[in-house]
This record gives structure tokens, C-alpha cells and sequence, in this order.
């Protein structure tokens, strides 16, 4: 019997090195992981955020396929935005060839079964090289292709977090590039521009971390100072490319986010319990909770065992990385906290949700599981009578493991809420008010929405209206007229007849990119505008965006570059490491050059309260009471505005003047306590300033407006006080200290800053609080 299960082990081994039969394996099993989504192939997802989400795909395919198009501009959604420059569409990734052919929900899980496969596949070449045997690559492959988030994300809208699967590859090209490899430099670059180009807002700048770490323990491992030297050569090469080779998708982003900075607050954690559950706990066939959103097989924990047993030496970086994952994703709930320390590093400040370092903890452990596998093969092979089967044992748990796998997949698959696609009426574009959770509904209808559902701040201006009869016209109505030839995404064609010089309004947003054939582009409060001369003409509006254009040059400059090296290196002529960088550096400089010689108008931010109030002001209004308090870093509340009392539906507007003369730390925010007169408390604590600056980020010297309400539907009748004061939301939770007051009551460190009553007459509800 030894004899035959060490033939098995042997034969499996054979197998798992010939990638036909691997990928074959990757296939079925991603095809049975798939099976209920392909299923329900060319529905519609009804959840909220795939309303949002999917409609960026469809009206990306809608550009290609109804107009002949690149999908840069999308007038549909949050009345007009810049397609490339918002971060979570994917309409530019090379994906959107299939949704063009086949429809974009159709394409949807067939692009899941291929992220699927990629996922085993780059696992198996990373696990491969770090473990030394296919067996225990091959094993362990699945148990991070299948885990439990890539299913919750299809199921609700964020296909764009399938992208995660993709980490192993960039893994193995730092590796191949440390080993001076130019096809780890192309695939290193390849890999990030796909996933950029596909909306990896979280896959992105956590691939780019777990590079930095990759490329440490690479060359830690190397002997020698003349190969370190050469693989920093490589990995600068690879920096500039990859730079170069994302800039078609990059520079959008990079300009969007300059006009419209992302601000992600809060203080999120999860406590060990709740993140076990994620991680351990078989996800339930329907409902939306929290248990099983990581599965990760628990058994396969097992052949994590052999691995810290009989391989300590290579089971310590894993092990540590896993543990340390773990430790972010734990997020302030972890004292000290990991993931307050990464948050307060560029990029990983927009980082919300810190359970998604889950998924490398799949990604480590499951290098573990390989790794315990490995062990257990390589003793078979010396001691056959001894370790056979244990590694049959182990090989079993593995397999058991994939079927764990599998189920928790499909379940979670089933948390889709499918329903069949709305049909399609042919019609002008307009603007309707819309849903932001309804979305899809509305490019059905060839409308777009000017509700936005976004969770960056889309510049949207304040005069679109989704209740006009005539998209196009005249500011000054009585200035001429104004008539639609042709409409589609990215040209807008309109017949002007003015008898006086004037401004033709378009209702969608404004942006740098759009030119016109006649008159100047202007911004009419954020509005899309036209100067226009007096006459007869026709105004061709043309999006053409310097970032989305240039970009794409400097990316097709970086791919030509590294062609070139290729093909010498193909020839016997390879150049010198100097050399290669320089060539490596060119569509850098091209992008500084463009940037420089193709002047564009610069987007500035127009930061704004929920309430559409200005952010800063000049001076305080008259119903403004002074406060003056001081505070232990350099803030000072200068005034507050209390109503007597609610509207007429229970709603309390709040409005805090702040002024910072100083650095402040970035932890810090501001607690608003309501307090009865028998003790009941009731907050709006709030890190950001109006939803968009944190103090750190504030202007310093300016008076800062900060209006927020309250719902007061079903609080107590009476008079309630407003006391108000700072804290480090993102640190250790402590109060600041008030230095001292004009005059005002501070308690347990709380300035009063008014009072308001709550009359019997308010609404009995359920009481809710809106920063």
C-alpha cells in the first residue's frame, strides 16, 4: 500500500507540473465555482451598489457599441463625469471588449470564472518557487483562488475586487525582476495597469504594499553585493515603467483627485471574534452579514502545522505576514493599531473597510498550507515508510478543503439579487433628477442621473435640473435660439442663432476636457458653458482631455520602450543596466513635457457643507454667538450657530465656526454632545469638516464653516444643550484639553455652545443623528 500511495504522490506531482492539465483542473473547479452566477448570466443585480457600479460598464459599452466611441466621458451619471478619472470604472480595462460583444452582465461571470483561473494559476508559479514542490503549489491553489470575498463581491456589485486575485502575479514578476528578467518588468507593469484600468482602488496601492515587502525579502535573500546592485537596476527600470505604462489611466485619476480629494474618516476596527467569523465561519446561502464574507477553509489551517513543525526557517515569513495582516484588518479595534499607522501614510488615507487585509491573510496562509505540504512530500521521498501517509493525509485535508471551499463560494454567490434587465427605449438624452441606488433603470431609458451615489466627491454643479424640455440653450433667453443636431457621449453638436453675443449652456458638468469649435469653454457655476459671438453658427463640444490623451501616449511610449529592450535582449545586444533605465525614463519625460507644454484649466476643488453651504467664509454671519475656546493643539472655536428650536420636521441645522492656526495632527476631530436636562446624551461626532477636510487639511487662518443637522423625530420634549469639543478619533480616542474660553462653560473638556428646545409637537420617531 506504501508503495502505491507513494506512486500517487508521484504521479501527482507529474500532473501538477504539466500547465495543461493544471489549468484544466483551475478550470473546473472555477467553472463550479461559477455555475449559480453563470446561471443568472444577463440579469440584473438590484443591490444598491451595483446599481451604481454596473451602470458605469454599461454606459462605458454603450459609448463603444450605440456611438462608436472610447468610452472617456459619461454623461449619464451624477450629471456628466470623466470616465477615466473616476476611480472605480473599470471601461477602460481591455475587459470591455468582451462586455462590448457579449452584453455587460453576460460578460460579468464569465470575466469571474477568468479572474478565477488567473488567481490559481499566478498562485500556483508564486507557491511553486517559495515551497520548491508543483504538488504543494497545486494544492494549496485553491484555497486562495476560491476564497470567500471574491464571491461576495460578484454578488454585490464590486467585480473590480476580483482584482485582488492578481496579487501572486505581481508577486512572481518582483521576483523575475529581482533576477534581472525583463518579462518581470513587463509583467509587474501589465498586471498594475490592469488592475487600475479596472477599478482597484484597494488592489492597486495594497498590491504596490506587498511589492515593497516582496522585493525586501528577495533581497534579503540574495548573496553577494554585484547581484543586489543589478536587481536595484531592474527594480528602477520596472518603477519607471510601470509608472509610464499607468499613466494613460494615472494621470486621470491623479487630476480627479486633485479637484476632488477623497476624504475617508472614521475610525473602523473589528473586534477578534466578528473577524474570525469572517475568515473561518461557513457563509450562510442568503442575507448580507458579516460571517463567512473571507471564508478561508479551516481545516486547510491544518497544513499550516507540518509547515511551522518542519520548515520553521521558510514558514517564518508567511507566518509573520499572515499575523500581521490580521492585525490591520483588525483596525482601531487593535491597540496599538496597524492600520492608523498605513492610513496616515498618501493614497492609504482613503483606505475605509481594514477587514479587506483579509484577503492576503488567505493569500499567506494558503502559502503556508504549500508550504506544509511540501514538507510533508519532500520527507516521503527519504523516509517512504514513515511520511507516506501523513502527506496522503495531508493531500486528502487539501482536497476536503477545496470542497469547502467550493460550497462557501456558492453560497455566497447566492446573495446576489437578480432580476431580469429593464428594456431598452430609444430616445434623446436627457437629464433626469434620478435614483442613486436605481441607476440602472435610468440608462434603459438613455437618461442620466444627477443624483450621485459616489463615495468620492463628484464636482457636480448646483444648476443641472433633470426637468428640461431642451438640454441645450441660451443663457439669456431672449438672445437667439439654440437647437440639438447631434448628440452622443463625447460630441455634442448644436445650431446657434444669436443676435447678441452670449453663453450657451449645456446641462451636464464642466470639465478641462471639452473643446468647442466656436466661442470659449467655460465653467457657469460648474455648468458647461460656451462664450459664443453674435451670428448664425454651429458649436461642436468635443471631449478631449489632455490626461486621458496624453496619458495614453506616454503608456504606448513605455510598451515601445520595453519592446525595444526585449528585442535586444533577443538579439544578444542587451544594454547595459544604465542604458536600459534611461530608455525606461523617456515616456516619463514626455509626460512632463506634455504637462508642461499643453496648458489645461485647472478643476479646483469647490468644497461645499451636505447642505450645498461654503466651507470657508469671510466673516461670521450675525446669528453667530461667539464662543472664542481654545484648545490644546492650535484650533480654536470662534462661534456657533443653535436654532431655538427644529423645523417643522424635527431637523436642527448646527453650524460650528472652526479657525486652525497651526499643524494638527490628522487624528484629530470633533465631538458634539446633546444633553438634556435629565442627562440623556445624544452625539454627532464627526472627524472631517463638512465632509471633506480633516484640521490637518484644512486652510490655516480661514474661517471654517462647518453646518451639519440633527433629526430630532421622537426625542424627549424639552430643552436640550449643545456642548461641543475635540478628540483624537484616529488615535487613542482621548479628549483635547481646552485651553480656555471667551467666557463660555467648558465641562469634562466641552464648550457650551447653545441651547435648543424640543417642542411636543415633533413627529414621534424612531431619533436619528445626520452629521
Amino acid at each position: 500500500m506504501t508503495t502505491s500511495s507513494h506512486g500517487l504522490l508521484r504521479a501527482a506531482h507529474r500532473a501538477a507540473s504539466l500547465t495543461s492539465v493544471r489549468l484544466a483542473l483551475f478550470g473546473v473547479l472555477a467553472l463550479a465555482a461559477c455555475w449559480h452566477s453563470l446561471s443568472l448570466a444577463g440579469g440584473m443585480n438590484d443591490f444598491r451598489d451595483s446599481h451604481l457600479l454596473d451602470s458605469y460598464e454599461d454606459a462605458g459599452t454603450r459609448s463603444v457599441t450605440h456611438y462608436g466611441q472610447l468610452p472617456l466621458w459619461n454623461p449619464w451619471s451624477c450629471g456628466g463625469q470623466y470616465a477615466l478619472g473616476s476611480p472605480q470604472t473599470r471601461v477602460f480595462a481591455p475587459t470591455v471588449v468582451l462586455s462590448s460583444l457579449v452584453g455587460p452582465r453576460r460578460a460579468e461571470p464569465i470575466l469571474l470564472w477568468a479572474f478565477l483561473v488567473l488567481g490559481m494559476e499566478g498562485f500556483f508559479h508564486y507557491a511553486r518557487r517559495r515551497v520548491g514542490s508543483a504538488t504543494g503549489a497545486l494544492g494549496a491553489a485553491p484555497l486562495f483562488g476560491l476564497m470567500g470575498f471574491t464571491a461576495l463581491s460578484w454578488s454585490i456589485g464590486w467585480l473590480n475586487f476580483a482584482g485582488f486575485l492578481l496579487l501572486p502575479w505581481l508577486l512572481v514578476g518582483t521576483r523575475r525582476v529581482a533576477e534581472g528578467k525583463l518579462s518581470g518588468v513587463a509583467l509587474v507593469g501589465g498586471v498594475f495597469a490592469l488592475l487600475l484600468s479596472f477599478g482597484g482602488t484597494y488592489p492597486v496601492p495594497m498590491g504596490a504594499l506587498f511589492v515593497a515587502l516582496e522585493t525586501g525579502r528577495t533581497l534579503y535573500g540574495m548573496r553577494g553585493m554585484p547581484r543586489r546592485r543589478e536587481a536595484l537596476w531592474a527594480l528602477g527600470i520596472t518603477a519607471c515603467f510601470t509608472l509610464a505604462a499607468c499613466a494613460f489611466r494615472l494621470w486621470p485619476l491623479i487630476e480627479t483627485m486633485r479637484s476632488s480629494p477623497r476624504v475617508m474618516a472614521g475610525t473602523p476596527g473589528n473586534a477578534l471574534v466578528p473577524l474570525t467569523k469572517m475568515l473561518l465561519q461557513l457563509p450562510a446561502r442568503s442575507g448580507y452579514s458579516d460571517p463567512g464574507n473571507f471564508y478561508f477553509a479551516p481545516a486547510a489551517l491544518l497544513l499550516a502545522l507540518p509547515a511551522l513543525a518542519l520548515a520553521r526557517r521558510r514558514a517564518l515569513y508567511p507566518a509573520v505576514m499572515a499575523g500581521l495582516c490580521a492585525w490591520m484588518a483588525a483596525g482601531y479595534s487593535a491597540t496599538p493599531s496597524l492600520f492608523a499607522g498605513l492610513r496616515t501614510l498618501p493614497i492609504f488615507e482613503t483606505f475605509r473597510y481594514p477587514e479587506r487585509f483579509l484577503v492576503p491573510t488567505c493569500f499567506f496562509l494558503a502559502e503556508l498550507a504549500a508550504l506544509g505540504l511540501a514538507a510533508l512530500l519532500a520527507r516521503t521521498w527519504r523516509a517512504p515508510s514513515r511520511w507516506t501517509w501523513a502527506a496522503v493525509a495531508a493531500c486528502a485535508v487539501a482536497i476536503s478543503s477545496w470542497g469547502l471551499q467550493l460550497r462557501a463560494f456558492d453560497n455566497l454567490s447566492r446573495w446576489a439579487q437578480m432580476t431580469a434587465m429593464p428594456a431598452e427605449r430609444e430616445q434623446p438624452f436627457a437629464q433626469a433628477r434620478g435614483n442613486r441606488w436605481s441607476q440602472g433603470h435610468l440608462l434603459a431609458l438613455n437618461r442620466g442621473s444627477i443624483a450621485c451615489g459616489e463615495a468620492w466627491p463628484v464636482p457636480m454643479s448646483s444648476k443641472l435640473r433633470g426637468d428640461l424640455s431642451q438640454e441645450e440653450y441660451l443663457e439669456e433667453p431672449g438672445a437667439g435660439t439654440a437647437k440639438r443636431v447631434e448628440w452622443t457621449p463625447n460630441r455634442v453638436s448644436i445650431d446657434v442663432d444669436a443676435t447678441r453675443p452670449t453663453v450657451l449652456l449645456v446641462n451636464q458638468n464642466w470639465h478641462p476636457g471639452w473643446k468647442s469649435s466656436q466661442g470659449e469653454v467655460i465653467s457657469r457655476d460648474g455648468l458647461l458653458g460656451v462664450r459664443v459671438p453674435q451670428g448664425r453658427q454651429q458649436v461642436v463640444l468635443s471631449f478631449l482631455p489632455r490626461s486621458g490623451l496624453g496619458g495614453t501616449l506616454v503608456s504606448a511610449l513605455a510598451w515601445a520602450g520595453l519592446a525595444f529592450l526585449m528585442w535586444r535582449e533577443r538579439r544578444g545586444h542587451r544594454l547595459p543596466w544604465p542604458g536600459a533605465l534611461g530608455v525606461s525614463a523617456v515616456p516619463l519625460a514626455v509626460w512632463g513635457v506634455l504637462a508642461m507644454a499643453w496648458p489645461e484649466p485647472v478643476a479646483k476643488p469647490d468644497p461645499r457643507n451636505a447642505d450645498g453651504s461654503p466651507l470657508t467664509v469671510a466673516a461670521l454671519p450675525p446669528a453667530a454667538r461667539p464662543v472664542n475656546a481654545r484648545f490644546d493643539v492650535p484650533v480654536e472655536l470662534v462661534a456657533a450657530e443653535v436654532p431655538a428650536e427644529p423645523d417643522a420636521e424635527g431637523i436642527t441645522p448646527l453650524v460650528l465656526h472652526w479657525r486652525t492656526t497651526g499643524p494638527v495632527p490628522r487624528s484629530v476631530g470633533i465631538f458634539v454632545h446633546v444633553v438634556s436636562a435629565e442627562g440623556q446624551r445624544l452625539g454627532s461626532d464627526h472627524p472631517v469638516l463638512g465632509g471633506t477636510w480633516f484640521f490637518a487639511d484644512a486652510p490655516r487662518d480661514t474661517l471654517l464653516r462647518d453646518a451639519f443637522s440633527l433629526s430630532t423625530r421622537g426625542w424627549r420634549p424639552g430643552t436640550w444643550n449643545v456642548l461641543v469639543g475635540l478628540w483624537h478619533a484616529g488615535g487613542d480616542q482621548s479628549r483635547v484639553d481646552v485651553l480656555g474660553t471667551g467666557g463660555a462653560q467648558v465641562s469634562e473638556g466641552r464648550v457650551y455652545v447653545g441651547t435648543f428646545t424640543v417642542p411636543r409637537n415633533v413627529r414621534a420617531n424612531e431619533s436619528s443623528v445626520n452629521p
